[in-house]
This record gives structure tokens, sequence and C-alpha cells, in this order.
């Protein structure tokens, strides 16, 4: 890195840092694990929530038919079965979810085709179009919100919640009130937040051009900026360089959505959190691509290969660069590290 990104990189570490701690300390009230759904049109296929209580978010819509979609939660007496039922829109088809399991009082008009075990009651919560939509600031995305369920189970088993409605119906599910994530989990969340654009039905092409964008034009730029300069050519700058406009694509992209978001639902407090989340890959972005811009070749010492990767890990933290962009900046510590050992690396 140059000696004047250098000197900006404590006070911006402890910056990022800082955002870091305040976000799990006060925002991620809101925030929910992503699960993948797979195959479940039966009950014996039902997809399984082995954390009953904990909040997590599925995204997916129902078949062509119409066939009911099972999740099935593992519960023991007086834990609670709570979470909603949301669509991506205020024009989306609305499903219903019914609630099966021991013990509970059958209420509804329950659809026939529904499977029922032996035993076991179901209660149908007939979903509602939704009203004006909250704003989710972890993602950040507009929630029309359908149905709510909230119900302290009265026997140890299996208790199943079934999904219903029109063919090709979009839901989301979102089960449970104990926020935390693996660590897999939190790392992930970009591309589960790529998902989420997908399942709302914005284009591929929409989701990605301000990464694309960025990176086509930062790319062009420096390479006739380093080519004016008469830098030499070397791979790390250049990996450090597409990290860097990798975080800053994340950063306008989110940026975004943050807006298109703000239209629907106005604006609330969350919005600050959001700021928060995208300034940390912002000013990272920045420090970062000036550093690969300017450098006339790998920086061979331990501490240039420590703070590249610091830029890497920060960059998982705070969700920058869809992984790709924290994975260029690991890659490129682990040559400079290599070469300050004095072993061969890439050129």
């Amino acid at each position: 890195m140059s000696s004047g990104s250098r000197s900006l990189v404590r006070p911006v570490f402890l910056f990022l840092l800082s955002a870091i701690v305040l976000a799990a300390g006060t925002g991620i009230c809101s925030a929910h694990a992503p699960l993948i759904v797979g195959s479940n049109e039966g009950i014996m296929g039902a997809t399984l929530i082995s954390s009953p209580e904990k909040s997590f978010v599925l995204y997916t819509m129902l078949d062509g038919g119409g066939e009911a979609q099972y999740y099935r939660f593992p519960m023991e007496k007086g834990q609670i079965l709570y979470g909603s039922l949301q669509v991506p829109g205020p024009d989306s088809a609305i499903p219903d979810l019914v609630i099966i399991g021991p013990g509970i009082n059958p209420s509804g008009d329950v659809p026939s085709s529904l499977e029922v075990p032996a035993g076991s009651g179901a209660l149908l919560i007939q979903g509602k179009p939704p009203g004006k939509p909250s704003y989710e600031p972890f993602t950040p995305q507009p929630i029309f919100e359908v149905a709510r369920f909230n119900i302290t189970v009265p026997l140890d088993g299996d208790y199943y919640i079934a999904v219903t409605g029109p063919g090709d119906t979009r839901y989301s599910l979102a089960p449970g009130f104990r926020e935390e994530f693996t660590a897999a989990e939190w790392v992930m969340v970009p591309w589960s937040v790529i998902s989420i654009r997908l399942w709302e039905g914005q284009a591929p092409a929409v989701v990605f051009a301000p990464m694309i964008i960025m990176v086509i034009v930062g790319m062009v730029l420096s390479v006739l900026y380093r080519k004016k300069q008469g830098l030499k050519p070397d791979l790390v700058p250049w990996l450090i360089l597409l990290c860097g406009l990798l975080y800053l694509g994340g950063a306008v992209l989110t940026g975004l959505q943050m807006i298109h978001s703000i239209l629907l639902t106005g604006y609330s407090s969350g919005v600050m959190l959001t700021l928060l989340f995208m300034a940390g890959p912002l000013i990272l972005g920045i420090i970062v691509v000036r550093a690969g811009i300017q450098s006339p070749g790998t920086d061979r010492s331990l501490m240039s290969g420590i703070r590249t990767a610091v830029i890497g890990i920060l960059g998982l933290l705070l969700w920058a660069g869809l992984i790709i962009g924290p994975l260029l900046a690991l890659v490129a510590s682990a040559i400079i590290l290599m070469r300050s050992a004095g072993k061969p690396a890439p050129a």
C-alpha cells in the first residue's frame, strides 16, 4: 500500500471495527438467518427447522399446481411457535398458512388435501392483503406481511406449518424470535440477499449492474492511470484494486436498494443501520482502490501482508464485495506473505 493510504489505515480500521460492534449490539434484533427450503410438497418431506425458536427466513414459491409446502418444528411443551408470512409486493397472490400438531385446537376451513397426522389438530390462519410495508434494514427491503402466528405449544412433539395458496405464489416464511447467526450464516448473507432480490422479481442484470459497472469503469481508468505513470505490471495491486472495486460496487448496490425500499416504506430509524453497514464497505473500498491504483508493485513486508488480510476479514464481517472481494484480498495477502518469506509466488 502507498504511504498515504497507510496513514489512514488505523483510524479507518478502528471505525469499521466500532461499526461492527455497534451493529451487533443495537441492530441485530431485526435480522434473520437465511435457510434453504428444498422440496417439501409432502408432509414426509417437510423442511426441518431444527431450532424452532431461532429466527430464520425462507424465500420460496409454491409450485404451479399450488400444492401445499410443509415445515417441521420439533418442539417441547411450553416452547413458542412464532413468526410471520410475507409476500414480495402489494399486488402479490396471498397465501394462507396452517399450523398442525398435537394439542392444536382445530379451527378454520382447512383444505381437505392437507396432510394432518393422526392425533394432531389443524389451525388455519388466513393471509390478508398487506398494508404499508415495514423497512428491513439489513437486506434492505420492504416487508409486506400477510399473516402472523404466536402459539405456545401444549405438548411435546412435531409441529408443522403448511403454506397453501394459488400456484406459483411467492412467499417468505420467517419463523422464530431468537436472533443469532453462525459464522457461516453471517458470511453468506450477501449471496442470500442476492437470492432475495431475485425472489422479489428483480432481473439479474439489474441486481448485478452496479457492481459490474463499477468494476469495468474502475479497471479501465486504472489501466490508463498506471500506464501513464509507468507503473510496472504486478498481480497483487490488481487483486487489491479489484477487491476495492467490488467493495464499492456492493456499497452502491446497497444504497440503491435502500432508496428503492424507502420509496415504498417511508423513512424509519432502520435506515441509519443500513447507512452504517453501507459506510464500512464504502470507506474501506475507497482506501483499497487508492492503494491498488497507486502501488508500483508488491510491498513485501510482513505488515503489508497482515494489513491486506485484515482488509479481507473486515470485508467478510461487513458483507462487502459478495465474498469475492474479501477472498481476493486474502489471496493477495498470501502472495505478499510468501514474498516476504522469500518463497516463490505469482508475479
